[in-house]
């Protein structure tokens, strides 16, 4: 606090202000947020009053600001001059410094001293009574289109406030600023973040972050630049695993500057990426979510498998995610194109790339992913080549590299959880531990996207229950003989759909004595 310093606002000063504002309020209410417009166009209102409003600035950085404007309150032929304020905002990685409290403090003192009656406001119903805000109905002051709520509020600031009464307005500046193309078009000028829609929104005491790392029962959220520890609510120990939050989700939580965050809840996804734990027992693992793109990241040598490519694609495509298969190492190998094509005969959906990270071979056909906003998943064996992959992608030595041996082409696990990077581009990257072998479990739809096009065969068959053997009018077994379908991408089509009924079922039954046990324990615990 002694280091906060409270002045007025410079012309220098117009952009870091906005860009503070924008920060303050984005995603707060809804996506993304118009406040920084509005403050760009208040300055220009006949109402905005800048002899009354004050930025906070800490180690030479603006923190904070308020912004007054002229309001009026209007009773049949009678108009009353009082004063609003809006926004009030303060820099998301500041708060819990007391910023706002001593912005308010010194303008409402600046405000009395220059005579004013008061001030109305639409706020933060649990904010603003700590600073002498009272509900709008005390005072006989009523919002033409709300009505009394808790967040419309007054604060007098001399005696003649008792005799304000009737429908208060703001400045015409403030609906002028609802205008969305306007808003989107001035927010380009300004580092790009991702607006998002949540059912969560309208926070107040809760903030909104990511998911970035999980270790056992430790959370990692990155909000904003920062990387905050973090546990979970009592209550989530009741819930299922899938409810659980993983890297890539998007959480409400109580912000702690002094140690551990607490999680609050886990916002609603896009997509989920999962795959059974161990074979044998079908308990499912549940890895990263929301994610737009998975990198399936296969070298071009011994760990090359169009069988493991498949089941990736499998879970990318069940989990919402478009697969996109990275064939790595493409310096080391003589034939590529006939790779490239096996990989793309996986599916239609599949996308395929062969590139070498170190030789910067290819790296230009994946320039198209890494827009502002994207989240992609990098999955695949130890010795890929992930890590090298995201350090040419960020240009930075941010993963560490290993190297393989050569009698199997197998590499050491350099990532041992995972973890999400964010470039500095907008671009957030999470990377996984390798697998080699990736089971199938709750994955049918993604597995029948991944071969639609034996789905779309099966339909054609002459009978709808048809086992693809004896049957007469046997659309899979004419296309297998026509040379339109080759017999191993069907087998492994079955394989695949076997396992995951077998596992899937296998899960189930997991669950249910585990619900078993726990209601067993529950109730001998109380006794």
């Amino acid at each position: 606090m002694k280091n906060i310093i409270i002045r007025t606002e410079t012309k220098d000063d117009y952009f870091n202000t906005e860009h503070m504002v924008l920060r303050s309020f984005w995603n707060l209410h809804g996506p993304g947020c118009n406040e920084h417009y509005l403050v760009s166009r208040l300055r220009q209102s006949e109402d905005y009053l800048p002899e009354l409003s004050r930025v906070a600035e800490l180690d030479g950085r603006i923190v904070g600001a308020i912004f007054y404007s002229r309001a009026k309150v209007v009773d049949g032929e009678t108009e009353h001059e009082i004063l609003t304020f809006g926004p009030l905002a303060v820099e998301p990685t500041c708060f819990s410094m007391g910023i706002g409290a001593k912005l308010l403090a010194e303008t409402m003192a600046l405000a009395k001293d220059a005579g004013y009656k008061g001030i109305v406001i639409l706020g933060e119903k649990d904010y603003y009574p700590k600073h002498g805000f009272k509900t709008c109905d005390n005072f006989g002051i009523q919002h033409p289109e709300y009505g009394n709520t808790d967040s419309f509020m007054g604060c007098p600031l001399n005696e003649d406030f008792d005799k304000v009464k009737g429908y208060f307005y703001e400045a015409p500046v403030f609906e002028e600023c609802e205008d969305e193309e306007k808003v989107q078009a001035y927010t380009e000028k300004f580092p790009y973040y991702k607006p998002l829609t949540l059912s969560c929104q309208w926070l107040h005491e809760e903030r909104l972050g990511r998911i970035s790392q999980v270790q056992k029962n430790s959370y990692t959220i990155r909000f904003w630049e920062q990387e905050l520890p973090a546990k979970l609510k009592g209550s989530f120990y009741q819930e299922e695993a899938e409810s659980l939050p993983v890297v890539g989700d998007y959480v409400t939580f109580q912000h702690n500057t002094r140690g551990e965050s607490v999680i609050l809840s886990v916002c609603e996804r896009t997509g989920l990426l999962q795959r059974p734990d161990q074979a044998k027992t079908g308990v499912m693992q549940y890895m990263v979510a929301n994610v737009d793109y998975t990198f399936i990241v296969t070298s071009l040598n011994d760990d090359y498998s169009y069988n493991r490519i498949a089941r990736y694609a499998s879970i990318a495509l069940q989990g919402g995610s478009v697969p996109v298969v990275i064939l790595t190492k493409c310096d080391l190998c003589s034939n590529v194109g006939r790779y490239v094509r096996e990989a793309e005969s996986i599916s239609e959906k599949v996308r395929v790339h062969a590139i070498s990270a170190i030789y910067d071979i290819g790296m230009d056909e994946l320039k198209d992913y890494f827009e502002p906003g994207t989240t992609i998943c990098l999955m695949g064996s130890s010795g890929a080549g992930k890590s090298t992959l995201i350090n040419a992608i960020t240009g930075e030595e941010i993963m560490e590299t290993s190297e393989i041996r050569e009698s199997d082409s197998k590499g050491r696990h350099t990532t041992t959880h995972r973890q999400m990077i964010m470039t500095a581009g907008g671009v957030c990257i999470i990377d996984t531990p390798g697998m080699r072998e990736v089971g199938m479990a709750n994955v049918q739809e993604g597995i029948d996207d991944t071969f639609s096009d034996i789905v779309e065969l099966e339909r054609c068959c002459k009978f709808s229950d048809c086992r693809h053997e004896t049957e007469p009018g046997c659309a899979i077994k004419a296309a297998i003989a026509s040379g339109e379908l080759s017999r191993e991408r069907y087998e492994l089509y079955k394989n695949l759909g076997a396992e995951n009924t077998r596992n899937y079922a296998m899960k189930k039954e997991i669950s249910k004595w585990a619900k078993a046990y726990k209601k067993f324990k529950g109730k001998n615990d109380l006794e």
